[in-house]
Formats: structure tokens, sequence, C-alpha cells
């Protein structure tokens, strides 16, 4: 694999880390109303809500499309940095980590939909808003598996591989806990900024030993 391929996945993954915080921002602006997306499937409230932060929530969903698109890249630079020791853990781990942008991706364009729908004054129907949480739900599962391969294929990659292999595998950890306790929901997302940062830091370095 090219040294400039992975300072590209090194750079797409400090770029990540970056879109996270600002969804994050935006999130703070929205307030406590933002645990409704995760939280109830009632159209009425649902509805009220998406017309209520109808602007911040079009921002949200700009951002998280460009998020997918730079994990996505660094996930790609990851796997291909493994594959010439540990190729079918690579490509199972990549299809993981594809499948989650794929699904993050679909997940907002249908959040748009409800969005613009919601502004021309119409009720959201029911069977969108469990599309919906369906897909928030299995983002989260698919990126979880991804997480433990690429944990397995770095850990013998020294002391920096080790550490960025531990905090690999907390995160499915702290993101199981968090369906039930809103603290490590909160901390799930610092948890993947982290994460961000420390897989940036991983790359750069391994790029400059090559």
């Amino acid at each position: 694999m090219s040294q400039r391929f992975i300072r590209i996945g090194a750079v797409a993954a400090f770029v990540a880390a970056l879109l996270l915080a600002i969804q994050f921002v935006i999130g703070i602006g929205i307030g406590s109303d933002f645990t409704l997306m995760s939280k109830t499937l009632d159209p009425a409230r649902m509805t009220a809500f998406f017309q209520a932060h109808a602007d911040a929530l079009i921002a949200l969903m700009t951002a998280d499309d460009a998020f997918a698109l730079a994990y996505a890249i660094a996930f790609i630079a990851l796997a291909l940095y493994l594959m010439p020791r540990a190729k079918w853990l690579a490509t199972l781990a990549l299809v993981f980590a594809l499948a989650t942008a794929l699904t993050d991706w679909a997940e907002n364009s249908l959040t748009l939909a409800a969005v613009q729908t919601a502004a021309q004054k119409q009720m959201l129907d029911a069977n969108i808003l469990l599309i919906l949480f369906w897909l928030g739900q299995m983002k989260y599962l698919l990126i979880y598996p991804a997480a433990l391969l690429f944990a397995v294929g770095i850990c013998e990659d020294g002391r920096a591989g080790k550490i960025f292999a531990v905090s690999l595998v907390l995160f499915p950890i702290i993101g199981i806990v968090g369906i039930a306790s809103e603290l490590f929901e909160l901390l799930k997302v610092l948890w993947m900024l982290a994460l961000l940062l420390a897989g940036g830091i991983f790359m750069w370095r391994v790029q400059t030993r090559t």
C-alpha cells in the first residue's frame, strides 16, 4: 500500500473527527429534544420536532453525509494497510465499515425526506419513523464488528497499535451499554471522536515509517 494513501486515510480520520464535533455542536443547539430521534416513534411528536428544528437538522444531515464519506475513506486506508498480513480479516472489517457508511447515508436521506414532509405540514408516517429507528440501530450494529476486527488486525503494531486496538474493543462495549444509559450514550459519541483522532494519529505514524 502506498504511503500517500495511508496519509490520505489519516487526514480523512481527522476530517471525520472535525465533522463529528460539528454535529455534536449542532445537537447541543437543538437541545434536549434531540434525544427524540432515538427515543420515540410517536408521529405527532416527531412531526413537531422536525418542523421546529428543520434548518438545524438539514445542517446536521449535511455534516453527517460528509462525515460518513470521511470515515469510509479512513476505513478503506486502514483495511488496505492490513491486507498484506491479514487479507480476510481486513476485507471482512471493510465490508462491515462500508455497510455502516451506506446505512448512515440511507438514514440521512430518509431523515431529510421526513424533514421536508413535516415542513409541508404533513403528518409523518409511523412506518417511516420505524425505518429511521432501525437504520439508526443498524449503523452501530454494523460498525461494532468492524471495530473488533480492526482491533485484532492492528494489535501487533507495537504500543500504538495495542492502545488503538484496546480503544476499538471498548467502543462496542460503551455503545451497547449506551442503549440503556444516557450517560454512556453521550460517552459513545465522545469515544467515537477519540477513536477517529487515535486512528488518524496511528495511520500518520505508520506512513512516516514506511
